[in-house]
């Protein structure tokens, strides 16, 4: 079973109120008290080492396997950042109490490696990292910036993605004293970096996407300016082609190319803005979406215009009406050339040299081609205007 008493009461109250400056009890400590507490912490560290394997080994279930393990963990890390705030004072400028605080911190960070090094499979990486452990890995990432920034400054080709992400990751670690940052955070800056130090100096461009490039999706490098950057540049590319279906023909293969790309999962550089690869997947359909319209537009036109120049342009004078509509017509001169009555050689001919010189009531231009493609998709209605109008023309011819 599980203790419901506080196991780390005494460090609790050590640090948070007698080691306080501001509780007034600094002062009064002595040399002779200073070392009786660092020999105390010293011992009551490994009692708890002791308590937290017998609590843990106790317990049968998973969940609270990992809820224990976790509560230990975080309480170790507020302990030492209100360890590392107190030291901050001047009252621990005095050797004894100096001594008293290195003391701590040393042995807050050993329980806080027990834990991560027994437990690490129960832990949390979404759990803020402690002060000392980010001085650390600022320190660190701050040195490889600047190699890889002094390696991209010494290359004759410099990539403006690598350029933008160099400025990000220093204004990222640099704004670390202010927003402490979490495990994840760390573990995925470090990995980053590492992969860009590895590949600086044999990026090779290969079609739109190049090395840096697919580092940076790969690793979800979720920037805004970043994305901007990638849209841009493609835009630029996409700038070569004068036609809209060569435009839409090679976005396709670069979005092909883009959705090929791994991205590891739940790996993103800030957690506050959109995954990379949906918000350039979205970007891509409505480009392609916007030139299939273009595309869609210009063949209307296209039709159009061809419907337009069909039209033969005959004298008014030598024009016909007749009293039917262009359906109806089309359904007479159709059967009039299928029944061989009139004969040419082909259909088109015979609609080509008879509608220019007609007109309706309602259209006084027709295009032959239009009336052509009517007689194919003949109503019943038109159908039955046509047989009257053919019935009327058999009465009349019967009466001469």
């Amino acid at each position: 079973m599980i203790q419901t008493k506080y196991p780390l009461e005494w460090f609790d109250c050590l640090i948070v109120q007698e080691l306080n400056p501001r509780s007034g009890v600094l002062q009064s400590i002595s040399l002779a008290e200073s070392k009786e507490l660092v020999t105390h912490i010293v011992k009551e560290s490994r009692r708890i080492q002791i308590q937290i394997k017998q609590e843990v080994f106790s317990v049968r279930k998973k969940r609270q396997f990992r809820l224990l393990v976790r509560k230990y963990h975080s309480s170790f890390i507020y302990l030492l950042d209100c360890s590392i705030e107190n030291q901050q004072h001047e009252h621990f400028k005095e050797p004894h109490l100096h001594h008293i605080g290195v003391t701590i911190t040393s042995v807050l960070e050993d329980l806080i490696s027990f834990v991560e090094n027994r437990f690490y499979k129960y832990l949390s990486l979404d759990v803020r990292v402690p002060i000392t452990y980010q001085i650390v890995s600022k320190r660190e990432m701050l040195s490889k910036l600047d190699v890889i920034k002094k390696n991209i400054l010494t290359s004759i080709d410099t990539e403006e993605s690598l350029q933008l992400v160099i400025a990000k990751l220093y204004q990222k670690v640099t704004s670390e004293h202010c927003n402490k940052s979490t495990y994840r955070e760390i573990v995925y800056r470090k990995e980053l970096l590492n992969a860009l130090a590895n590949d600086t100096r044999e990026v090779v461009k290969s079609n739109t996407y190049s090395t840096a490039d697919e580092i940076l999706i790969c690793f979800n490098f979720n920037c805004q300016e970043y994305s901007t950057y990638l849209k841009n540049r493609i835009l630029l590319q996409l700038d070569h082609y004068d036609k809209v279906g060569d435009r839409l023909a090679a976005i396709l293969l670069i979005y092909k190319e883009f959705g090929q790309l791994y991205c590891k999962p739940k790996r993103m550089f800030d957690p506050q803005e959109p995954h990379l690869k949906e918000v350039l997947q979205t970007w891509f359909q409505h480009e392609i979406r916007y030139l299939e319209q273009q595309i869609k537009t210009k063949e209307v036109a296209v039709v159009v215009t061809t419907s337009q120049s069909d039209i033969t342009v005959i004298d008014s004078n030598l024009k016909m009406e007749c009293d039917l509509s262009c359906d109806q017509i089309a359904l007479i001169l159709r059967a009039a050339d299928e029944s061989r009555v009139v004969k040419a050689r082909s259909m088109s001919q015979v609609f080509k040299s008879i509608v220019p010189y007609l007109s309706t009531p309602f259209k006084k231009e027709l295009s032959y081609q239009s009336v052509r493609s009517k007689s194919y998709n003949a109503e019943d209605r038109d159908k039955a205007v046509a047989i009257k109008t053919l019935e009327k023309m058999i009465t009349k011819i019967n009466g001469y």
